[in-house]
Parts: C-alpha cells; sequence; structure tokens
C-alpha cells in the first residue's frame, strides 16, 4: 500500500499476538497441576527458532488441545483452548513501498522501529512512485531522471537503512538482483549484519515464514 497506515496496522497486530501469547501462557501455568508441570515449563519457555523448535511445538500444542478438551467443564481450560494456537510464535510481515517507508508513512514506520517490538518489514523499492505515474520520491537517487524530476534529481535518496539501524535493534535486508551475499559492519558501538538478498531469496524467506511452498516463478524481468 502507499498509505501511511502499513507499519501501526502491523504494530497493532504484533501487540494484539504478544498479549494473546502472554495470556496463553498464564492460564498454561496456572492449569500446570492438571496439564503437567514438566509439560507447561515446555511448551512456555520453547525457544521456537529453528523448523525442529517449530515442529516440536506445534506436537506440544497438539497434546495440549487434546488435554484441554477433556477438561471442559473448567473455565480456565476453555480460554486456554481459545488461545492455544497463540503459544505457537508468529511472524508479522509489514510490507509497502517506497513511496509509503521513506514518505508518506515513514512517521508510522520510524514508530514502529523504535518500539522495539518483533516485526519483519518489506519495502518494494523501485525508487520512484510507482503507482502514480513514476514521480520522483524520497528513495530517488541523486541524478535519477523522473516525473517532476526530469532534469535529474538535486539531492540523494533518503538512507532509510542507517536510519533504522541507528535504533541499534534493527537488521536490514536489501534487495539486489546481484548474487545473494552477506556482508558484516561495524557502525559506532553497533555490530551490523547487513544481507544482501535476490528477488527469490526474499520471496522463499517470506514463503517460508507463511508456511506456503514456492514451486516456480519468473524473476526474468525482475
Amino acid at each position: 500500500s502507499l498509505f501511511e497506515d502499513n507499519a501501526e496496522f502491523g504494530l497493532g497486530y504484533r501487540m494484539a499476538i504478544d498479549k494473546q501469547a502472554e495470556i496463553a501462557k498464564g492460564l498454561a501455568q496456572k492449569l500446570a497441576g492438571r496439564l503437567g508441570e514438566d509439560f507447561v515449563a515446555a511448551i512456555v519457555a520453547a525457544p521456537q527458532v529453528t523448523d525442529s523448535d517449530f515442529r516440536v511445538q506445534r506436537e506440544r500444542l497438539a497434546a495440549l488441545k487434546a488435554k484441554l478438551a477433556t477438561m471442559d467443564a473448567n473455565a480456565d481450560a476453555r480460554n486456554l483452548l481459545a488461545v492455544a494456537d497463540f503459544l505457537v510464535r508468529r511472524s508479522v510481515w509489514i510490507v509497502g513501498g517506497d513511496g509509503w517507508a521513506y514518505d508518506i508513512g515513514y512517521g508510522g514506520l520510524d514508530h514502529v522501529l523504535a518500539s522495539g517490538r518483533n516485526v519483519k518489514v518489506l519495502v518494494l523499492d523501485t525508487e520512484v512512485y510507482s503507482n502514480t505515474g513514476g514521480q520522483a520520491s524520497k528513495a530517488t537517487p541523486l541524478g535519477a531522471s523522473a516525473k517532476f524530476a526530469a532534469a535529474g534529481r538535486k539531492m540523494p535518496r533518503k538512507d532509510l537503512a542507517m536510519m533504522a539501524i541507528s535504533y541499534g535493534n534493527v537488521s536490514m535486508w536489501h534487495l539486489l538482483r546481484a548474487e545473494s551475499t552477506v556482508s558484516r559492519y561495524e557502525w559506532g558501538a553497533l555490530d551490523v549484519e547487513t544481507r544482501l538478498y535476490t528477488a527469490r531469496d526474499v520471496i522463499e524467506v517470506v514463503a517460508h515464514e507463511l508456511e506456503v511452498r514456492v514451486i516456480d516463478i519468473d524473476l526474468s524481468v525482475a
């Protein structure tokens, strides 16, 4: 979306998911005596980083639901069953163009990045306002010719990456047409890992997060 509410909506989703997970953990710990102390400790403290972590957590979740189904008379058990799915960690993706991220929605995006909440942001940067005819935006490079900048843009593009990593808790991935590389930089007190990914790399990362399979895609014009 071009418009300015992408980041705010994404932050709202993140906060709601985190709250539901907090409620689920609290109810599980309250019922630990009936569900099993070790079982509850494992499901609440599960790391959920690798694929195998998620697989094991989903197996625990299935076992939890089976146990809760036998405790229907218990109000806490019914409430836990309603929010149990939030015990599996969820990713929140905020997607928008450069017109949103660099210009009209930058204030909201900056607020989300400064919040420290765990979200992922994908900026589809065409370096112009593509859906309104190709006008120059703050992502348009110095000297580039665009509508309203036919003689070449006189100012350099905004360095969104450097502005983001200045918070110290943001990792930036840059999508290029080149082959994938990974570089590590030290900037001030920050240890910043910058990943340069191809279009297919990013599509596969997103697909993995959403648990869908990329069968084939033509990136010849990407």
